[in-house]
């Protein structure tokens, strides 16, 4: 078992989860009951779990090819993620433009 801290923050909530090994920022927040909005799915097409990383941007894993693919249509910012896309890593601390 992996000993480094996969802590997630969600900012300004003040609420965080301990992500399980491979699991995403979304599944994260679904266990910590942190309101994240989705409608795909969690396959990365839809753009709606958009957060901003806040702290730790290298502590997720690696944009995949949907995921740059639905930044690039979406427009997003260069520290912007899809929670159903990135894995966490190490600790992080996210927030979205609704909370």
């Amino acid at each position: 078992m992996n000993s480094q801290s996969r802590s997630v923050t969600f900012v300004p909530l003040g609420q965080s989860a301990t992500a399980l090994p491979n699991e995403t920022v979304l599944d994260a927040a679904r266990r910590a009951g942190v309101p994240l909005g989705n409608s795909c799915g969690g396959i990365g097409i839809c753009g709606r779990c958009r957060i901003r990383v806040v702290e730790g941007a290298g502590q997720l894993s690696a944009p995949t090819t949907i995921e740059l693919r639905t930044m690039t249509a979406r427009e997003f910012a260069d520290d912007e993620r899809l929670a159903c896309m990135c894995v966490v890593l190490g600790e992080c601390a996210v927030t979205t433009g609704y909370w």
